[in-house]
């Protein structure tokens, strides 16, 4: 077959928009351990969970709610006042703990508002709101931003209305087979479905002239329940900010892509970089999005593009027109991540990171003081454990990012400075972006399947005493809980898919609709979200037990047969929907032969530490242990995927119409879907030899 005729059947079957795949195959479940923990010997096994066991009790509830109090009764948005007060409260307690907190400032390009304005010109003329509609004597109300999307260009722009449902590519294309063009249009479109950053980039693609976002209530207002403040779902006057900077393509600074914001750095010309958003674009409340909405005519919007407010949906264009006048200031400004390490005595230069960013929108107690408090309460534990003596093997490392909601800034700054010695020696990352919820989901590589599985069956879940585990079991589809796939958002991105750390992110979540507005605040959540602490506990205990249990391992329970099954039904369930075989053949065969390489390390290490390691094959033990830590790296490609190239990772990256959600095999994926033969021919051969990578590497212990 014709590798152009297939790939136009691949295409055709729709796998390259789709994301997800099923995990029945590699994510199953794992064997229950009586007597061992995994990577661990039997008489280590008993010591280790003296030591976990001592942690988790140490865990207070009380204490992550005190931090997450103080330190949400201000905003704190990356650049501002309460930032730096956040910061400084933070390296108080920390320091109250017997640890040694240390600030790393990168200096990054940063957008400011000024001021936002936002008209309804015609059929009639409006003022809109750009604030919510707090009482007067809400905290540090005059230190709450506007409404309003990082990076967004500065412009005054008017133009008629055009409704694009989500800004989706389908959606766009919709509007096109409807006769409706956005050119010179001032675009409205609803927040979900994708990254917001995507939305405007679509949008500016076709030749629109600015762009509105809104949330509306089918999504997560009054359609859902009770509005704030009485119930949890979003009031009609809040409304969601956030960045559209476009991290799908590179996060963190982007004036310095895979370099560190420091001293001397050469950086980009703003006008030089492909990597800021080209037209004025601003967030409005569903409040707001009515009167425009309402004024619209034109044919009308498909079924389901009609959302929750009370009359159809139009596409426009017109007759409402609106005028947006956005006055935004761009320069340097410093973001400051916390730091703290607790040293490894055995393996001090190999680490675990733990990272939850501190910054946020408005007040963030949710988004995300749920995450950092619980950040914060790992290390007052194992600081404390510390003190009476305790010591990890491995180095664990607790940090506090900035910058993370206009772009993963501090994490990744911190990553590409680090980028050298996390790639030799990180164990793993472990991510905490709002933990904070009743319900328990979780994202990571999955070579990480069987540590996860274990340590949720050490935790109670709080709702009803039985393991997280287990409640994960009950609230499945499947048989097995799932794990979920790591695309972007949240700080693991540089750790993960430019670095080649392996990555978790676990997460507790409450449906609601506080989300970037400024009633995510204290009362919010104490009311509606988790009101005794109870499940930023749980997030505590589980992150904290998973490093200490990675930090101490004889040899660390990474399962890379997992991953190379992964890779391999990925691949098949591509040829299924149309990829041409032929062209896949190789790469197939090398994630088989990965797996045979991996499950021969497996069973060498789990023989070697039965009845514990001696003297005589220590050496061997730490032999075991590279291969272990080198395998994820080994998937990484250091000229990047061609289309974005800080994205090194060949396995795993954000989609570039999605902006979140993963696209597996990405490099893979974006050469069929371009058809160029040249571009499937190079994927491929990159992929294949990064498979083989891991194959040998695994193999330079077992041969």
């Amino acid at each position: 077959m014709h590798v152009r005729k297939a790939v136009m059947g691949f295409l055709a079957a729709g796998l390259v928009a789709t994301t997800g795949f099923s995990t029945h195959a590699s994510f199953v479940q794992a064997k229950v351990e009586t007597d061992s923990l995994k990577g661990f010997s039997m008489e280590r096994s008993q010591w280790q969970r003296k030591f976990e066991k001592k942690f988790s009790e140490a865990v207070s509830k009380n204490t992550i709610g005190e931090y997450s109090r103080t330190m949400s009764k201000r905003p704190s948005l990356v650049g501002s006042k309460g930032n730096i007060a956040s910061l400084m409260y933070a390296v108080k307690e920390l320091k109250k703990a017997g640890l040694n907190p240390q600030i790393r400032s990168y200096d990054v390009y940063l957008s400011t508002p000024k001021n936002i304005s936002v008209t309804q010109t015609a059929p009639e003329k409006r003022e809109l709101n750009v604030m919510e509609d707090l009482p007067e004597d809400a905290p540090f109300k005059n230190e709450i931003v506007p409404g309003y999307n990082a990076y967004s260009p500065s412009g005054t722009v008017e133009g008629e209305l055009v409704y694009a449902n989500y800004g989706r590519p389908e959606d766009f294309e919709e509007l096109e087979r409807q006769g409706v063009s956005v050119e010179g249009k001032i675009v409205i479109a609803r927040y979900g479905a994708n990254f917001r950053g995507v939305k405007p980039d679509l949008a500016a693609q076709r030749g629109a002239a600015g762009m509105l976002i809104y949330s509306d209530p089918e999504d997560d207002g009054y359609k859902k329940g009770e509005v704030y403040p009485n119930g949890p779902w979003r009031p009609s006057d809040s409304i969601q900010r956030g960045s559209i900077l476009p991290i799908y393509r590179y996060p963190g600074d982007p004036l310095t892509p895979g370099a560190p914001s420091l001293p001397g750095q050469k950086r980009l010309d703003p006008k030089d970089t492909e990597n800021l958003p080209t037209i004025p674009t601003t967030p409005i409340s569903y409040g707001e999005a009515q009167y425009l909405l309402k004024s619209m005519k034109g044919p009308l919007a498909p079924k389901d593009w009609q959302g929750g407010l009370p009359f159809d949906y139009h596409l426009g264009p017109g007759p409402a027109k609106t005028k947006l006048d956005l006055d935004i200031e761009y320069d340097q400004q410093p973001v400051n991540d916390v730091i703290v390490k607790i040293p490894g005595t055995k393996y001090p230069e190999q680490s675990i990171v733990i990272g939850a960013h501190r910054d946020t929108w408005t007040y963030g107690a949710r988004d995300n003081t749920s995450g950092w408090s619980s950040a914060m309460e790992i290390a007052r534990v194992m600081g404390k454990m510390y003190k009476e003596g305790w010591r990890p093997d491995r180095t664990i490392i607790i940090a506090g990012w900035d910058g993370e909601e206009y772009g993963l800034l501090g994490s990744t700054e911190w990553a590409e400075e680090k980028r050298a010695k996390l790639k030799q020696h990180a164990v793993a990352y472990l991510n905490m972006d709002g933990p904070g919820g009743k319900f328990f989901s979780v994202q990571a590589v999955p070579s990480m399947r069987d540590v996860i599985y274990s340590v949720t069956k050490e935790v109670t879940e709080p709702r009803n005493g039985k393991s997280i585990y287990e409640d994960w079991v009950d609230r499945s589809d499947e048989e097995e809980p799932t794990i979920g796939k790591l695309g972007s958002g949240s700080d693991y991105t540089a750790f993960l898919q430019h670095n080649g750390v392996p990555s978790i992110n676990i997460r507790f979540t409450t449906p609601n609709g506080f989300y970037h507005s400024a009633y995510d605040n204290t009362d919010s959540v104490e009311r509606f979200i988790d009101p005794n602490y109870e499940h930023h506990a749980a997030g505590a205990r589980l992150n904290g037990i998973l490093a200490l249990r990675l930090a101490n391992a004889d040899v660390l329970p990474i399962q890379y047969s997992a991953y190379a099954e992964n890779v391999e039904k990925l691949l098949l369930d591509m040829v299924e929907k149309g990829a041409p075989k032929e062209v896949l053949k190789g790469s197939i065969e090398a994630s088989k032969e990965w797996q045979e390489a991996a499950r021969d390390l497996e069973e060498k290490a789990a023989s070697l530490i039965q009845d514990g390691v001696t003297p005589a094959e220590k050496k061997q033990l730490e032999w075991i242990n590279k291969a272990l830590l080198k395998q994820e790296r080994d998937l990484i490609q250091e000229e990047g995927i061609p289309s974005r190239p800080w994205y090194k990772h060949q396995i795993w990256a954000p989609g570039l119409t999605t902006g979140y959600a993963a696209q597996p095999l990405p490099a893979l994926g974006e050469a069929l879907e371009s058809g160029d033969e040249k571009s499937l021919e190079q994927a491929t051969d990159w992929l294949e030899a990064s498979l083989k990578h891991a194959t040998e590497t695994a193999e330079s212990v077992t041969r």
